[in-house]
């Protein structure tokens, strides 16, 4: 099989970090005789390695960046919305006793899915479908929950905070990552079949599939692995307070929060699966994985009319952080993708952590073994120049 020209050349940016898709699509103007020219000729096809239509020379050619930039390469910018829930492994509001016939209902807060967002951007090189790309991503939640003593039904609070009570409590998450990713292309021949490896005698006969990398070829498979850096910031608060059901008169309050700033490396792996035969749609499955050091603190201020105390801790933690990814894209032509789908993630050690003892209803330590989990939907749009 000879290939007499390939018009414009489609790319992918493949990206685990930022969960950037592939951009992959290529035009066809015409091919030689071949078993599969009917199904290519005057059509898109995904590609990440045809480099026709990136900038020739690439951007910050000369000076300090000269090397870079003489290869070729493409911006590429992205924003996503997000909507997304936190869910503690354990999140106490109060504890509910039935005096008269005897046991406890433990009642955790249940949180909101709130609007978020993320924003990302960098360059994708254009040879063998590598990517640096710089994400900011942040996500926010929050819960609201009160709960009213009546005949032979007690209400404990945290810390004591007991009788009519109501609360609030919110988590904000902010993360920045810096990361480099590399694609490698798998499987058969787009629209092929029985093929094998495309870049064997079988279905490119004169070598017309390049290097290896996939230069004039499109897989219906890729694989993207990446590796970089992470700083986060994670807060979160949880308000209590009492009241006189008599007139709503303040009787006492506790305020509960913990801050950790973290820094550390994170590699992740992303697969995908193009779908027709131009590869104009695709599924991928992406899992990420952090490994933060930073400070945390706890402080709870517990109020009433007499005054104010404090409980505090604040120590040095190694935070692991486990994301994992399933979505669909849809590859608008060549500078455009969109994708959508439903992650969820863990954040170690960074829970509600106040403990109680079963028998007083009292905090009796703070528990180090928590988890901050995340779920929701998102959608994202890609743009690359």
């Amino acid at each position: 099989m000879k290939l007499a020209t390939w018009g414009s050349a489609a790319l992918a940016v493949c990206l685990a970090m930022g969960g950037v898709a592939p951009l992959r699509a290529q035009q066809s103007e015409s091919i030689a005789a071949s078993s599969i020219t009917s199904e290519m000729d005057d059509s898109n096809y995904g590609s990440y390695e045809s480099c026709n239509t990136c900038p020739s020379g690439g951007y910050g050619a000369g000076g300090l960046f000269g090397g870079l930039g003489d290869r070729n390469m493409q911006l590429v910018f992205g924003a996503e919305y997000i909507y997304a829930q936190a869910t503690f492994s354990e999140a106490l509001a109060y504890v509910e006793q039935d005096a008269i016939e005897g046991g406890e209902t433990w009642h955790q807060i249940d949180f909101n899915y709130n609007s978020n967002y993320s924003f990302y951007g960098g360059v994708y090189l254009c040879d063998c479908g590598g990517s640096v790309i710089f994400d900011y991503t942040r996500l926010t939640s929050d819960g609201d929950y009160a709960a009213s003593e009546s005949t032979g039904v007690d209400i404990f609070g945290p810390f004591e905070i007991d009788g009519n009570i109501d609360g609030h409590a919110s988590v904000d998450l902010k993360s920045y990552d810096l990361s480099f990713a590399k694609t490698i292309p798998l499987g058969c021949l787009l629209g092929g079949a029985g093929c094998g490896d495309c870049c064997d005698d079988t279905c490119c006969g004169d070598g017309s599939c390049g290097n290896g990398c996939g230069g004039g070829w499109c897989p219906a498979w890729d694989i993207t692995w990446s590796g970089g850096v992470r700083y986060a910031n994670v807060g979160w608060g949880n308000t209590i307070t009492a009241t006189d059901p008599n007139g709503g008169a303040f009787i006492d309050s506790a305020n509960t929060s913990l801050n950790f700033d973290g820094f550390g490396g994170r590699v992740g792996l992303l697969g995908r699966r193009y779908i027709g035969k131009r590869g104009l749609f695709s599924v991928y499955g992406r899992g990420d994985w952090s490994l933060l050091f930073g400070n945390v603190d706890i402080q709870t201020i517990v109020t009433n009319q007499a005054g104010s105390a404090f409980l505090r801790t604040s120590n040095d933690i190694t935070v692991p952080v486990t994301e994992i990814e399933l979505g669909a894209s849809a590859h608008l032509g060549q500078h455009a993708t969109l994708s959508a789908g439903y992650f969820w993630s863990a954040w170690h050690d960074l829970g509600m952590s106040p403990e109680y003892a079963f028998d007083q209803f009292q905090i009796s330590h703070f528990d180090d073994a928590n988890i901050l989990g995340w779920n929701g939907l998102f959608g994202r749009v890609e743009v690359a120049f």
